[in-house]
C-alpha cells in the first residue's frame, strides 16, 4: 500500500470491492485512478433510486438536478466540499447532499463511502464542473 503505483492501488481497489460486492458492477469511475463505484443496487433495477459503495481518493466538481445524495462513511475520512463550504466527515458519519450543490470529495488516503440516491443516478442529472 505504501509504494503502490496508481495501476497496482487501482487493481487493489477493484480486487476488494469486487470480492466484498460479488456479482456487482465495479469501475474506475474517473479512468485515473481516484474515484471508483460498486453498483450494489443499481438504478437500471429500480430508476427510483440507487445504492453504490465508492471509494474516493479525489472526485470531481459536479452537481445533480434532481438527485439526493446520503453518504455514510464507512472507513476513512472524507474532505467533503459543498459549494462555499468544506465539511471533515469521519467513520459512521452520514451527510446529505440536496440538488443544485456543486460538490465533490477528497480523502489523503482512501475513503470508503456508502451511497444511496433518490431517484437514482442519471447521465441527464450528472452535470460535471470542469
Amino acid at each position: 500500500m505504501k509504494n503502490e503505483t496508481l495501476e497496482q492501488r487501482s487493481r487493489r481497489i477493484l480486487n476488494q470491492l469486487k470480492t466484498k460486492y460479488p456479482n456487482k458492477n465495479a469501475f474506475d469511475l474517473d479512468g485515473k485512478g481516484m474515484h471508483f463505484v460498486s453498483e450494489i443496487e443499481p438504478t437500471s433495477n429500480h430508476p427510483e433510486y440507487d445504492k453504490a459503495i465508492e471509494v474516493i481518493i479525489k472526485s470531481r466538481p459536479h452537481k445533480h438536478l434532481k438527485m439526493i445524495q446520503h453518504y455514510t462513511i464507512l472507513s476513512g475520512t472524507l474532505k467533503l466540499y459543498l459549494d462555499d463550504k468544506v465539511i471533515i466527515l469521519q467513520p459512521k458519519d452520514e451527510y446529505t447532499i440536496n440538488p443544485n450543490t456543486i460538490h465533490w470529495a477528497t480523502s489523503e488516503k482512501e475513503c470508503w463511502v456508502e451511497i444511496y440516491s433518490k431517484p437514482g443516478w442519471s447521465k441527464e442529472d450528472h452535470i460535471s464542473m470542469n
